[in-house]
């Protein structure tokens, strides 16, 4: 096998901040893609970086760049090292296995003694050590999930260790989300699967045989909850709105349309800089995946390109984006009453929304993939622009209703 050639990204190329670096490497190994990805030690503005070279800028103004590279050519003949040797030995390289190696050579591990190590330490280690190797989402959830486990912990005026995460533990704490917390069936399930997570972590360490979590009993709840997306025609309203009065919804509103007809997520469309048009089309590698993603550019998309130069303002964070485009929407007269049934606090409740009460950045992921499919294209291909590669995942985010459909059907030439 031929070693692949390490190539380095930033994390996030429009930070005003210096920015984490990482390394990355793809290859496969029986048909089976593999990715290595590994942080770097040092962060660096983006204004420093060379993206076509993929190494900082030295300048009179900041020689220390050049320490950054010798350490970034560091990581790559590391890489390429430790490929060679596992080669030599017959081993094959698994990007777990030559990331793991990579760590222990650049001393870049959190190392803490099992003889010392609690399930509290141990997640707190955990999450100091993935902020270096998973997306800022994954640790944040993984965050909260920690934060639940430890309130409960206090309700119950007791600190877990590993031997307590039983199939009881996990009824009990499922009781406790659902009366102290109010919480959807859904997020049950997204505690439970970082539970399950870090668990499997832990044993895969060394540092715990409770093996209840494996079990058919400890499973993740969930709830197929229906949620919306936007027709071209509903996406064309919030298009037209004179916003010129508001700066701010102005700018949301430009992200969110670009959302609907690229489905890229929030972490990847306020990232769209110059250096991701190519040919006519949106290239970019996202953050959640690292998946490179090769998306056709629309003409409502190229206008608000465009509009800015190809420089897009920076945008404001997730939570001030959901609350702006409800209120865009509402000005799009986005009305339609749409009926909701799902489990909160234990208890299932029917509650009737209008249309643009349930907007949010997510939801232009959702309409590119549906406009997609009523339009006939084809599902692998619509696949190829979401970056989805199990088919089960993608499916989730099909959101027409039976007439959608049928409209759709109606069109094809065997109903004619």
């Amino acid at each position: 096998m031929l070693i692949p050639e390490p190539r380095f990204y930033l994390k996030d190329t429009q930070a005003s901040e210096p920015t984490m670096i990482y390394l990355q490497a793809r290859y496969s190994i029986n048909e089976q893609p593999q990715r290595v990805t590994l942080s770097a030690i040092d962060k660096i503005l983006p204004s420093d970086w060379d993206s076509v070279k993929q190494r900082a800028i030295i300048s009179k103004r900041n020689l220390a760049n050049g320490e950054i590279n010798l350490y970034l050519d560091k990581m790559a003949n590391c890489f390429k090292s430790i490929m060679r040797n596992l080669a030599i030995d017959n081993i094959t390289p698994f990007a777990s296995l030559v990331k793991e190696r990579m760590e222990d050579a650049l001393n870049l591990k959190v190392k803490i003694e099992k003889s010392k190590v609690t399930f509290y330490s141990f997640i707190e280690a955990y999450l100091i050590e993935s902020k270096s190797n998973k997306a800022h989402a994954t640790v944040k959830a993984y965050r909260s999930t920690f934060n639940r486990i430890k309130e409960y912990g206090i309700f119950c005026n007791k600190e877990f260790s590993f031997d307590d995460i039983t199939l009881e533990w996990r009824v009990k704490f499922l009781t406790y989300l659902q009366q102290v917390h109010n919480v959807s069936r859904n997020t049950e399930g997204k505690y439970i699967k970082n539970i399950k997570c870090l668990m499997a972590e832990g044993m895969e360490r060394g540092l715990h045989n409770n093996f209840s979590f494996k079990s058919k009993s400890f499973f993740q709840p969930i709830e197929s909850v229906h949620k919306i997306f936007l027709t071209m025609v509903e996406i064309e309203a919030i298009a037209n709105l004179d916003l010129s009065d508001d700066k701010l919804k102005d700018i949301v509103r430009d992200y969110f349309i670009i959302a609907c007809l690229t489905s890229l997520r929030y972490s990847d469309v306020i990232r769209i800089n110059k250096e991701h048009i190519i040919n006519d089309r949106i290239q970019i590698l996202t953050e959640k995946t690292s998946q490179e993603v090769v998306i056709p550019i629309s003409n409502l998309v190229r206008q608000i390109l465009i509009k800015y130069d190809y420089n897009l303002p920076k945008a404001p964070c997730n939570q001030i984006f959901n609350r702006y485009i409800k209120e865009i929407g509402k000005k799009a007269e986005l009305n339609e009453p749409v009926t909701i049934t799902k489990t909160i606090g234990g208890i299932k409740k029917t509650i009737t929304y209008m249309k643009h009460q349930l907007l949010s950045s997510h939801t232009g992921r959702r309409s590119l993939i549906s406009n997609c499919i009523l339009e006939g294209i084809n599902s692998s291909a619509v696949m190829l622009i979401s970056g989805h590669k199990s088919h089960r995942v993608f499916s989730s985010y099909v959101r027409i209703n039976q007439h959608q459909n049928a409209d759709a059907l109606s069109s094809h030439s065997f109903f004619k």
